[in-house]
């Protein structure tokens, strides 16, 4: 437990609150007393939320669900005002950590233990799901080690069965991690979700980490949908059980009491595991008809944006860096980005921001403006001076990956479930592309670039089709050979298109053609950057440190030693002078940015601040800040004057 902070109430209702027990995305939770003396549970709808008729009716819906399921698989619901200002609810305190500090403090269960919670929790959803509920966000912190027994809780997005979406307007809700295919696709939830769920949550707790385990949102999302879950490290005799829970087809999971029956052998009907997974599919074509490489099975761990619109955010990098070569001076000036005056920027935390993971942040051209995308949804326009929100562009019904600024400051791109087109200054939708996906739901973004003529853009989703968009008409153009890409960049000339994923690819834009296919990093790349003259590539990945690498000789490479891991965002600054970089994912000061001086070879600075790993970073176009956005929900900007 926490101390309160000098902001938080004495009191909810008659309830006097003793400390913080954590927060979610909806609201605080804190340690509070009766006026008897009682220990309670007391959760308040956040500030920001209060206002807002959908996180309201999400509450009450919250409070309604732990009624119906009861208190033996659950906490008791003791008192609740969904109407209050703000809203609140009581619930007993049952004391216990979740599973997920138990493991992170204790490491991994121990088999046996590890089959009593699949059992116990397989109880806990047979009695939710028997309630006519689903409910849609079992996680690891949403499981609580009581002394009696494992207890599920935290009913803020649960619904019933006949609901016909999964949630108002579309939203994907859960934790990513731990999501089932049909939630990451936006398609109905059933009680076969929350097995899904159930199967992550297990090896969660047998070996400390997801089944889909990744750095990024992108990659996790990637690795749901295409890739077998990570079974090695759990017993023998749970790999069965998880395996089926874990199946990519809800109907060949088992149910809740079929689950159950199967852990505890007692009598009834035998749930069959289902058939092995069919061949992979044939290799996609391109357009043109040539062969596409089959996909590998492994899945690119990172994603991050580094070409801008019209070449906004292209940089250089001097010829200092590569002596290897002798032509590799700075960028021809009327290649890059609209120069921008120094400016002074609101140095510190944007307040008022997002409510979940913060996933992509952007500069205009004119370093006037920034603009943060967020798992919540909506994309965040900033006044860089004075740290203020200007607006909010609404629409997107999934978290969005990436987002690029036009040459004008005022037309934005941006990609989640579908690519759309923005007036920025007024927040006005302007257009929408179609959505990547083939099938009858969209495959949700991953990674985005504009050609520099803006006519073109590039996007790569979760079902790894590299497509190219005649931005204009919204009509795809062509489909390239791809490796689910999870960074894309088009040269300065717009003539070649680069991907980072298994491998650097690099494809001929006007045939769609691959070029060529090198690995200049040891294992997966997560990020790439591109030089302003496009003949030097950044590359990162998390088996290494960053590796500078000459385009026209992919031999020709050098690491940025001192550095260490580096798997997390990779940017040059306007000048190519610096290169931030954060290692990203679970890994050692991941909430760390680094600025490497690319001349002397050393680290020339550390920027500290962010409480969880840092997901995007982004340099003001007149090198004097950098913006940032991480795990712990906040934007961040820091004064390098």
């Amino acid at each position: 437990m926490d101390p309160l902070r000098p902001h938080d109430p004495e009191r909810i209702g008659p309830y006097r609150l003793r400390g913080r027990l954590g927060a979610g995305g909806m609201g605080e939770v804190y340690l509070a007393s009766s006026p008897g003396g009682r220990e309670l549970v007391v959760k308040v709808i956040r500030p920001e939320l209060a206002d807002a008729p959908n996180a309201r009716r999400r509450f009450a819906r919250e409070i309604a669900a732990a009624q119906r399921v009861g208190g033996f698989h659950t906490a008791q619901v003791v008192d609740a005002a969904p109407h209050g200002e703000p809203p609140w609810m009581v619930t007993e305190y049952i004391p216990g950590p979740s599973l997920q500090a138990l493991v992170r403090e204790s490491g991994p269960l121990p088999p046996e233990r590890v089959r009593v919670l699949a059992a116990q929790l397989s109880e806990g959803l047979a009695a939710i799901h028997a309630a006519g509920l689903v409910h849609r966000d079992l996680k690891p912190g949403n499981v609580i080690m009581a002394a009696d027994g494992a207890r599920i809780i935290d009913f803020g997005v649960a619904r019933m069965h006949d609901a016909s979406v999964l949630t108002e307007s579309g939203a994907v809700v859960g934790t990513y991690a731990f999501m089932s295919p049909e939630q990451v696709h936006s398609r109905a939830a059933g009680p076969s979700s929350d097995v899904f769920s159930l199967g992550s949550v297990l090896v969660f707790a047998a070996t400390g980490h997801s089944p889909f385990a990744a750095l990024t949102i992108p990659a996790i999302v990637l690795r749901i949908v295409n890739a077998e879950p990570d079974l090695g490290a759990l017993p023998a005799d749970l790999r069965g059980p998880a395996a089926a829970c874990l199946a990519k087809d809800p109907a060949a999971r088992p149910t809740a009491p079929d689950l159950l029956r199967w852990l505890s052998g007692s009598d009834g009907p035998a749930f069959v595991p289902p058939p092995p997974p069919p061949p992979p599919p044939p290799p996609v074509r391109t357009s043109d008809g040539g062969p596409a490489a089959t996909r590998p099975g492994s899945v690119p761990r990172r994603r991050f944006l580094l070409a801008g619109l019209a070449g906004a955010t292209a940089v250089a990098v001097p010829a200092v860096v590569l002596s290897m070569r002798a032509s590799g001076a700075g960028a021809d000036p009327g290649s890059g980005a609209r120069s921008s005056p120094p400016a002074k920027v609101h140095a510190g935390v944007l307040e008022n921001g997002h409510g979940a993971v913060v996933t992509d942040v952007a500069f205009g051209p004119d370093g006037r403006t920034l603009a943060s995308g967020g798992a919540d949804g909506p994309v965040l326009l900033w006044d860089v001076k004075t740290g203020a929100r200007i607006r909010a562009l609404e629409g997107h019904t999934y978290p969005v990956i990436a987002m690029l600024f036009g040459a004008d400051g005022k037309t934005m791109i941006t990609g989640a479930e579908s690519v759309r087109t923005w007036d920025a200054s007024t927040g006005r939708e302007t257009g929408a592309l179609a959505t990547q996906g083939r099938t009858e739901y969209p495959a949700p973004l991953v990674s985005m670039a504009l050609a520099p003529d803006g006519r073109h853009l590039a996007t790569d989703g979760s079902d790894g089709d590299v497509i190219l968009w005649d931005v204009a008409s919204g009509e795809r153009v062509r489909t390239y050979a791809g490796n689910a890409n999870t960074s894309l960049a088009f040269t300065p000339d717009g003539r070649t298109l680069i991907g980072g994923g298994d491998q650097v690819q690099t494809w001929d834009v006007a045939t769609g053609r691959l070029v060529r296919s090198f690995s200049p990093i040891a294992g997966t790349i997560d990020s790439i950057a591109l030089s302003r003259d496009g003949r030097i590539l950044a590359v990162s990945a998390a088996d290494g440190p960053a590796v500078l690498c000459d385009l026209a000789d992919e031999d020709m490479t050098r690491e940025l030693t001192g550095m260490g891991n580096s798997s997390g965002p990779i940017a040059f600054g306007p000048d190519g002078g610096l290169l931030a970089v954060a290692p990203g994912g679970d890994q050692a000061g991941s909430e760390v940015i680094s600025l490497w001086d690319v001349a002397t070879g050393e680290v020339a600075r550390t920027l500290r601040g962010h409480t969880g790993a840092v997901n995007a970073l982004a340099f003001h176009p007149g090198g004097t800040a950098l913006a940032s956005g991480g795990e712990d929900r906040t934007v961040r900007l820091w004064d390098l004057t």
